[in-house]
């Protein structure tokens, strides 16, 4: 099993539909075993793939085994829940989902609070920051766990990043997703030194490291890619023409990719999985259908121009999938 978080310090970048059809293209495409788990309190991606009724029907469960009641005993002392949060299916993505819920963003204080006594090497700390790891053991059984985030670089997205195996980054050609990409670098390689020496400060005080599940914990996140949403742009003769502006911010992505790349010695063309083309025209239609945009039908209300966006989104993100799992079995 192999986890990995969504990620971009920008909100607008079509994270969520990147990570939904994703994944629903490795599920149907390539017969893959996905769990999405849905870690913003938003919950867009459980929005996206469960039908409204039963959405509902979840969030006003009390006795709901739900991602932030996993969080309860550990906020009390008690240490780690015996309960892991229930498992949904999303039938036209063909995958397994872990819902969000919107009290999860209460439980950044604790973790914040707590980060505290992880840097001085307290097991507390420890305990609390890598809870999500604990989640994640339990769920072997998956071939992919994809993890939906929140925009933040707050206690809950660094506690996640802190326990995925990758994060995959969406970006958008604008300043202010270039300007996202450098306080992600600036703050990954603050929580790494943190982290470090938080880890030998915890053995040199317990004589021994911390472990989740037996296995000990380090700093091991790496950078799985980014996918580049492609911006408007006139065509001549059915090809796009350069807009200058966009070009620009391009480039100056690109040097901020390739920092990235150097901080987890990545190959930056390993890391470009590929373009997502503008969708809007479908986007809604498949938010109502709960379907992956290539999967949708005529009963979706896919009529005249929307099957040659369907047939495209298809291409892209098959191509996106074919390019993730050559990533992955490569790493």
């Amino acid at each position: 099993m192999k986890s990995i978080g969504f990620f971009n310090n920008k909100g607008g970048v079509g994270k969520t539909t990147l990570l939904c059809n994703l994944a629903g293209s490795l599920a149907i495409q390539h017969n893959k075993n996905i769990l999405v788990i849905d870690s913003d309190p938003q919950c867009n991606a459980s929005a996206y793939l469960l039908e409204e009724s039963q959405l509902e029907n979840i969030l006003i469960n009390e006795e709901y085994n739900s991602i932030d009641s996993f969080y309860e005993p550990i906020r009390r002392g008690q240490g780690y829940s015996n309960n892991t949060p229930n498992i949904e299916r999303s039938a036209r993505f063909g995958l397994d989902l872990i819902v969000g819920n919107p009290k999860l963003s209460i439980r950044e204080d604790l973790l914040a609070s707590d980060w505290s006594e992880t840097r001085n090497g307290e097991p507390r700390g420890f305990q609390t920051t890598y809870a999500f790891k604990q989640l994640l053991s339990r769920l072997n059984s998956y071939d992919y766990i994809f993890v939906d985030m929140g925009p933040s670089l707050g206690a809950l997205n660094r506690s996640v990043l802190l326990s995925v195996d990758f994060f995959l980054m969406p970006l958008s050609v604008d300043i202010f997703s270039m300007m996202a990409v450098k306080n992600i670098i600036k703050s990954i390689s603050s929580w790494k030194d943190s982290l470090n020496d938080a880890i030998e400060r915890h053995y040199h005080a317990e004589r021994h490291y911390f472990e989740i599940a037996n296995e000990r914990i380090q700093w091991k996140l790496n950078f799985a890619g980014y996918v580049m949403q492609q911006y408007r742009a006139k065509k001549k003769e059915g090809i796009r023409q350069p807009v200058g502006a966009f070009e620009r911010i391009i480039e100056m992505q690109r040097a901020e990719i390739q920092e990235i790349c150097n901080f987890f010695s990545v190959n930056q063309e390993a890391a470009n999985l590929g373009e997502v083309p503008t969708l809007s025209s479908v986007v809604p239609l498949s938010q109502q259908a709960h379907a992956p945009i290539f999967a949708l039908a005529a009963r979706d209300g896919v009529v005249g121009a929307h099957y040659t966006r369907v047939a495209e989104a298809g291409d892209f993100f098959h191509s996106i999938s074919e390019n993730f799992l050559a990533r992955m079995e490569n790493d």
